[in-house]
């Protein structure tokens, strides 16, 4: 008798062997140029010493204050769970070329809009969109429901707008300290609190900075809530209300450590609370953040047991598990490249990297310090008192913040009336704008205790501008800053205005060209009225200059 084996054939996908690991290399490479500036200005926040050479490795690592040096993990936990999805579960080659290059076109173009723009972390969002429409195109829907996780985790590298991480850290530190002398209060510690100092029994008193205002806290925790939400013990919504409890989770966290400094400078001593007991405390507060993930996840479940209702998954993706038919699943995800539609997707990202690097070429601005030099009088009739001036420096630390050193820093002066410095500052890149005073002063370790609008009347030649005011308290001082920005022939005290206005001269051919105009005093006596009015006196006799220098 003879016995037949059946012998299984796999087809081959198409293509040469060489072919798609050339189509991927081809890939990999024009995602590297197109975004490769992207990850340049990422990791320089991420890691905000890094451009000082002279520092080592570690220091240029450590030093620095930024909410994002959790960056670099994440692609890194994003490819360890791809590579697990890969090799656990089926992912299958169906491709959807259709809507997968209608989602690569749109991502591309907001890359490329985004790169004019000078606006980093759109085009840094928009490389998740690309990814997703290079997995349509070769691999199809079931594989990007398989792996949209990873995809979607990418969005915790990237860095929000420096001028909403100005707004949102303003806000936690007002929140931390107030719920820290509340939560003093309650146990029975003497507290008050006044914009972002705690003052204590025994004069003592303590300065909320901005690491202990919960923002690193809060940036970190949400991605951890992410991912635990994502590989935790519930089902369906419960997901979602677990991820959405890291917010005040961190916000507690934090609170929770705010009352720790005060504690401790309450029996002991200021220096203790800021010195050793600041730095432990803020490596402990991730643990206790995610204790606290980890009690509500078993809280739910207890709640939902107790109810009778059964939400634990007996097992992680247990209806998509591979099996002995998907052994070849790795070879025919890496030969899907090979196709006519692999070659389409690398001819469409090497001409978007050609794109970007055209787009993000730096044009220099037709104003500069020179001009403003000029323009601006050594000597200003205010209120009918002359006040005389001289040019100084600013320090090194505001202006590696502000990425430039084309600027003019002049202060006016009487016998008998506080220093007024009037600064105007001007970006390197017309296109790139300038940073918001309030990421210079809060660089700089001052505190900002108060924002708010102000109103210059009966310029002439303009009629009214709008500008914007902060209060910072400064050692035992308080300082009043007034700022505005020049676009072209626009005045407004929104960045985003600034931003738009500067991108759309650029594109009418207009002049793109854009400054900070900015002033500050001392307050005197906590009259805040009297240095906002010195302030004002001083724009309404300043901007006729500016508008017949700066053209």
């Amino acid at each position: 008798m003879t016995t037949t084996k059946q012998i299984t054939i796999h087809e081959q996908p198409h293509g040469s062997t060489w072919a798609h690991v050339v189509a991927w290399v081809a890939v990999i490479a024009g995602l590297t140029v197109a975004f490769g500036q992207n990850f340049v200005e990422m990791w320089i926040r991420w890691f905000p010493a890094w451009k000082h050479t002279q520092f080592s490795l570690y220091e240029r690592i450590v030093r620095g204050e930024s909410y994002y040096t959790h960056g670099p993990l994440v692609p890194m936990v994003s490819l360890l769970i791809v590579f697990l999805l890969i090799r656990f579960t089926k992912v299958p080659v169906r491709p959807r070329p259709a809507l997968g290059f209608t989602v690569l076109t749109v991502s591309l173009i907001v890359h490329l809009i985004s790169c004019l723009a000078r606006v980093n972390f759109a085009s840094a969002f928009a490389l998740i969109g690309v990814l997703a429409g290079v997995i349509l195109i070769l691999w199809g829907t079931t594989a990007l429901r398989r792996l949209w996780f990873p995809l979607a985790f990418l969005a915790f590298m990237v860095p929000l707008p420096e001028v909403s991480i100005a707004q949102l850290n303003f806000r936690l530190k007002m929140v931390a300290a107030d719920w820290g002398v509340r939560l003093a209060n309650l146990v029975f510690i003497n507290a008050v609190r006044a914009g972002n100092r705690v003052f204590l029994d025994g004069d003592k008193t303590l300065v909320i900075a901005n690491v202990c205002n919960g923002l690193r806290t809060l940036m970190t925790v949400i991605g951890f809530g992410a991912l635990y939400a994502y590989v935790c013990r519930l089902r369906a919504g419960w997901r979602v209300v677990l991820f959405a409890m890291s917010v005040p989770v961190a916000l507690v966290a934090n609170s929770i450590r705010i009352l720790g400094l005060i504690a401790v400078a309450h029996f002991w001593d200021e220096k203790t609370a800021t010195g050793w007991f600041h730095d432990a405390s803020g490596a402990l507060i991730f643990l206790l953040a995610f204790l606290m993930m980890f009690g509500i996840e078993r809280l739910i479940l207890w709640v939902r047991k107790s109810l009778g209702n059964r939400d634990v998954a007996d097992q992680l993706f247990q209806d998509v598990r591979r099996d002995d038919q998907d052994e070849h699943q790795a070879s025919e995800l890496l030969h899907a490249a090979a196709a006519r539609r692999g070659w389409a997707i690398v001819v469409m990202i090497a001409l978007s990297a050609g794109g970007a690097l055209w787009l993000n070429r730096s044009i220099p601005p037709m104003w500069n310090q020179n001009m403003a030099r000029q323009a601006l009088p050594g000597t200003l009739t205010v209120s009918g008192r002359e006040w005389k001036s001289y040019d100084a420096e600013l320090d090194e630390n505001t202006l590696t913040i502000l990425e430039t050193t084309d600027y003019l820093c002049r202060r006016y002066f009487r016998s008998d009336a506080p220093l007024v410095e009037f600064s105007i500052v001007f970006s390197k890149d017309n296109r790139k704008g300038t940073h918001p005073p309030d990421l210079c002063l809060q660089g700089a370790g001052e505190g900002i205790v108060a924002k708010g609008p102000v109103l210059v009347t009966d310029v002439e030649g303009r009629g009214d501008i709008h500008c914007r005011e902060l209060i910072v308290q400064s050692g035992n001082s308080k300082i009043c800053f007034v700022y505005v920005y020049k676009c072209g022939d626009v005045y407004t005290p929104s960045f985003w205005k600034q931003q738009f206005v500067i991108l759309w001269n650029g594109l009418t051919h207009r002049n793109a060209s854009g400054a900070l105009i900015e002033l500050s005093t001392p307050i005197i006596n906590d009259d805040v009225k009297e240095a906002r009015r010195q302030i004002v006196e001083f724009l309404r006799v300043a901007v006729p200059y500016l508008d017949k220098g700066l053209q």
